[in-house]
């Protein structure tokens, strides 16, 4: 099978089980294809230092070491961070950090998109 150019799309709050469930599809999407996650809007709250298993949700971590394992990139929205006034956690994997102009290109080339 082809790669194909996946643009996979957090923009859920991190206070259920979405953004964990999501992380875990990109993990194994990011095996076999090219794969860039974008947190944006409320989804930019997933990627602070914020204790998950306060509230009986798994971290994110080993799926943030994992991804730091492949070759997927991940974006956090720039306008969502301002906005809301948040600072990122310090992560193993790179976290770029775009506006929304640029996270529209992605998407408009992406061949899948996958929205949470």
């Amino acid at each position: 099978m082809a790669k194909k150019k996946i643009v996979l799309i957090i923009k859920s709050n991190p206070f259920s089980w979405k953004a964990f469930e999501a992380l875990r599809q990109a993990v194994g999407l990011s095996m076999g294809h090219n794969l860039t996650i974008v947190f944006m809007k409320e989804g930019v709250y997933t990627l602070t230092d914020w204790k998950p298993e306060m509230i009986g949700i798994e971290p994110i971590d080993k799926s943030m070491e994992a991804l730091g394992m492949t070759e997927a990139a991940v974006i956090a929205e720039e306008e969502a961070i301002r906005e809301r006034g948040i600072k990122l956690k310090q992560w193993s994997i790179e976290i770029e950090i775009k506006p929304k102009e640029e996270i529209c290109e992605l998407v408009e080339n992406a061949e899948v998109v996958i929205t949470w």
